[in-house]
């Protein structure tokens, strides 16, 4: 390999290492928000409801 080629796939190494701490960082952050406390389950059934009631007018 020459050097041009050597330096364009060192950039492509570190690009892949650079996607991949963004992959892992937002595979925890997935993580994290799964994890936030969800509406109750009355609010859920009122809101189905009201769209129900929407969409049969």
């Amino acid at each position: 390999m020459d050097n041009q080629e050597n330096a364009q796939m060192e950039a492509y190494i570190a690009e892949n290492k650079k996607l991949k701490q963004e992959n892992e960082r937002l595979k925890q952050e997935i993580a994290r928000l799964r994890g936030v406390k969800r509406p109750s389950g009355e609010a859920m059934d009122t809101m189905s409801t009201k769209l129900k009631e929407a969409l049969r007018e």
